[in-house]
Order: structure tokens, then sequence, then C-alpha cells
């Protein structure tokens, strides 16, 4: 065994969790951020996509929360962006909206290697279930 998959079990087991936020708004990314850490779980935040999609080349999260609905650079750009460099399905991505979208177009996109999904307003306990799931699937 990998000293890598070593530290990975080993956070598993504790369920410290390493969690990436890109969501363009400050007010849910503090929120979220502050709720997840009193879990003990780690947080890094990405308030918009670009920086989001380059957080996922240089780290190792165990999950992603991906916002779809961001100005300029959205989740679908991250997503198509992710897709064509072979790494979507490499990645725990739980897509994380409030937008407009079909149950057709969330399959859709579960289809494609995005994880899960959960849609604005959330539980937050909901929220974090769907997490350590997603973790650990």
């Amino acid at each position: 065994m990998s000293k890598n998959s070593t530290i990975k079990e080993s956070r598993m087991d504790s369920n410290h969790l390493n969690i990436l936020i890109i969501d363009d708004n400050e007010q849910i990314t503090k929120m979220l951020t502050t709720f997840l850490e009193l879990k003990k779980h780690k947080c890094m935040v990405a308030n918009e996509g670009k920086h989001g999609l380059a957080l996922i080349h240089e780290n190792k999260y165990d999950v992603v929360l991906l916002d779809l609905a961001m100005p300029e650079f959205d989740g679908y750009v991250v997503i198509k962006a992710l897709e064509s460099k072979d790494m979507l399905k490499n990645n725990k991505i739980i897509v994380f909206t409030a937008s407009t979208i079909t149950q057709d177009e969330l399959n859709q996109l579960v289809s494609r290697g995005v994880t899960s999904y959960i849609l604005k307003p959330i539980d937050i306990d909901l929220l974090l279930a769907k997490i350590i799931e997603s973790a650990t699937s």
C-alpha cells in the first residue's frame, strides 16, 4: 500500500475530509466553511470557477462542492474543462446549485461523471451526509 493511500484511508477513518467549495456567494462559502470546520473537515474556498478549476488541478480533494450558476466561468465550464482532461471521474464533484435545472439535466451530469447533486436552499445535515457518502464511495 502506498503512503498516499494510507494517508487517504486514515483521513477517511477519522472523517476529516479535505473539501473544496466553489461558489461565488461569499456568505454561503463562509457559512459552509464554518459548519464543516466545526465538524473537523478542512475547507478551501474558490469564489469563482476559474480559481476553483486551478485548485482542482493543483490539489487532491476528497469532495468538491460546485455551484453551477456563477458569472463568467460557471460550474458547467468547470465540468467541461475537467472532462476535456479526463479528470471528471477522478474527482468527487457534488453539484450544489440554486439554478433552474431539470431532473434530466441533473441525471445527465451524473452520467457524465458528477458524483451527486444537492439543490439550494440546502439542509446542512443532508449536505454533510452527502459529502461523507460521496467521499467514502
